[in-house]
């Protein structure tokens, strides 16, 4: 499969080509305008320049809309991954109760209801955005119950270090969305 920046190079030479060619049938029909065989082939060779060019448009609007999502994806990413490292998130021990910091997935969202990422070529990413989106909800929603539960009057200090060491398990959702996050960002195209 031909690459969409290759593809969208051709096309675009192809239009220019062909309003040069348009341009110099019609500058020699300016000259010798008692040959009139030149108006088909100008009218012709314009037109059809006209529609390479629609097509060359569409193709650099799709190709800049991919490249913005995907900017906007890796952005968010990178911030996700900057709050997974946040200290709320250490595995020090905690002496007060923690307000965590909660995941976003705004951009994620914007990419797979934009149809920027709909092509065949995106499609193992379209899926693993699904399953992130999936994961940081089911993170966020289990951080409220973790605040809701440290949060309550009868919690003792014990208590909220095993909260605190349950989120740092080997095998804990923590980790499991650390792991899901560094594979989304290793997997992310660059445009």
């Amino acid at each position: 499969m031909i690459p969409a920046s290759a593809r969208r190079t051709v096309v675009t030479a192809l239009s220019y080509g062909l309003l040069g060619l348009a341009f110099s049938l019609g500058v020699i029909w300016f000259f010798w305008p008692e040959n009139s065989r030149w108006e088909p082939a100008v009218n012709s060779l314009t037109l059809v320049a006209g529609l390479t060019g629609i097509f060359v448009e569409r193709l650099t609007a799709e190709a800049e809309r991919r490249t913005e999502v995907l900017r906007a994806v890796a952005d968010e990413l990178q911030e996700n991954q900057r709050l997974l490292n946040d200290e709320r998130f250490s595995p020090a021990t905690p002496t007060t109760r923690q307000v965590y910091p909660r995941l976003v997935v705004s951009a994620v969202d914007l990419a797979l209801v934009s149809g920027a990422l709909g092509l065949h070529r995106d499609s193992e990413l379209v899926g693993l955005l699904h399953r992130w989106r999936d994961t940081v909800h089911l993170f966020n929603r289990r951080l409220d119950l973790t605040e809701i539960s440290t949060f309550s009057n009868s919690i003792s200090t014990e208590e909220l270090a095993a909260f605190h060491r349950a989120l740092h398990r080997e095998n804990s959702y923590f980790a499991a969305t650390r792991d899901k996050l560094e594979t989304l960002l290793t997997r992310l195209p660059t445009s």
